[in-house]
């Protein structure tokens, strides 16, 4: 495509409602303020160096006078390169921890590779039609990016939408709830079941016979760990105890409340896996409360590595996840995809890692 071919518009934002503004700012504009050609101006827009210092300010001048912002998407097809991509939170609140340390994951790989990412939010409900899901309005507009990363909590009905508007995407798939059928999409995630058999057979490992799981099942991924901690037990004959109904709306509360009921047992645990570092965090702070210390009266072990594990005294004993890499591993996922879309659909998942520290003994 030529450089006339190629011709950029400035598209403007209302900071209230995100509609489009047309402005009539344009390459050929921009090269007649300058006095040179639209070959020219291209060639500074991307970074040819056989442009004169003296041409390339007096272009510079223009463009700033002009209020002009060259079409990116038709730059990225002139470059032949995708540069843009677009990491969608789905049904999380922004501050979320962990999903946070994916999206830094992927910016860090962006800026290797020289990509840029956007970031936007969606919230919708799993038996939603996927054609009245509300979408974001950087998902209305064509051509300000090329793929989508997914994060968060997704369902079928949304992947629905995205593949019928055809938008290349690649999913965070610990989250990915009540899929069935065949994938028609990459996917990125962690290895939940091994992470937790492997604690637990940690905390087995180190004596102890009474365990009591901790976490909200109604979570496929929280099911998950729960299967696992649940082979544990009868790999090696434990008889489990587990709090698993659904009950406090974030996880914090949620540990707190448990805790209560775990101390509250006749038949105490020595030892209590919470589903993640938040619920570990939340039984820590409803132990002492009560006068109960970790390790010295009760274990406990989180997952995640979050940093509420640093928080506690003493620090949490936990399983990694690899978040930052799972971001980066999502990022070269989808520019695979974008340069070759026919290959095969992959399913890559990372190794989990126990980190041992100090809130489980040995008896």
């Amino acid at each position: 495509m030529n450089a006339e071919g190629a011709e950029a518009t400035l598209w403007r934002y209302d900071k209230l409602n995100m509609n489009p503004l047309y402005n009539a700012a344009t390459i050929r504009d921009v090269a007649r303020e300058a006095g040179v050609g639209i070959g020219t101006v291209s060639r500074v827009l991307n970074g040819g160096n056989k442009v004169r210092l003296e041409t390339r300010e007096r272009v510079a001048l223009a463009i700033r006078q002009l209020g002009f912002r060259p079409n990116a998407q038709a730059r990225r097809i002139q470059r032949g390169r995708a540069e843009v991509v677009c990491f969608l939170l789905s049904n999380r609140m922004f501050l979320n921890s962990f999903h946070a340390r994916i999206l830094q994951g992927v910016e860090d790989c962006s800026r290797e590779l020289k990509q840029h990412v956007l970031f936007a939010g969606v919230n919708y409900d799993s038996t939603t039609v996927p054609w009245q899901i509300n979408l974001p309005s950087i998902l209305e507009e064509r051509g300000l990016f090329d793929g989508l990363i997914l994060s968060g909590t997704n369902h079928p009905n949304f992947l629905t939408r995205i593949q019928k508007m055809r938008i290349p995407f690649v999913v965070f798939g610990n989250n990915l709830v009540d899929f069935e059928g065949e994938k028609y999409f990459d996917q990125v995630g962690y290895d939940g079941f091994r992470g937790e058999l492997e604690a637990v057979e940690s905390v087995i490992g180190l004596g102890h016979r009474d365990l009591m799981f901790v976490g909200d099942v109604s979570y496929p991924w929280v099911r998950v760990r729960f299967d696992a901690f649940m082979k544990a037990c009868r790999d090696h004959t434990v008889a489990p105890q587990c709090i698993t109904t659904a009950r406090a709306p974030n996880f914090v509360d949620y540990g707190e409340w448990a805790g209560g009921r775990v101390l509250d047992q006749v038949h105490r645990p020595t030892a209590v896996v919470a589903v993640n570092d938040e619920v570990a965090f939340g039984l820590w702070r409803s132990f002492r409360r009560r006068g109960v210390r970790v390790p010295a009266d009760i274990s406990l072990i989180g997952f995640d590595d979050r940093e509420e594990a640093l928080l506690m005294d003493p620090p949490l004993t936990t399983v990694r996840v690899r978040k930052e890499e799972i971001g980066q591993i999502c990022l070269r996922t989808l520019l695979e995809r974008l340069r070759c879309s026919e290959r095969a659909f992959v399913e890559k998942t990372l190794p989990t890692e126990l980190v041992v520290r100090g809130t489980v003994k040995k008896l």
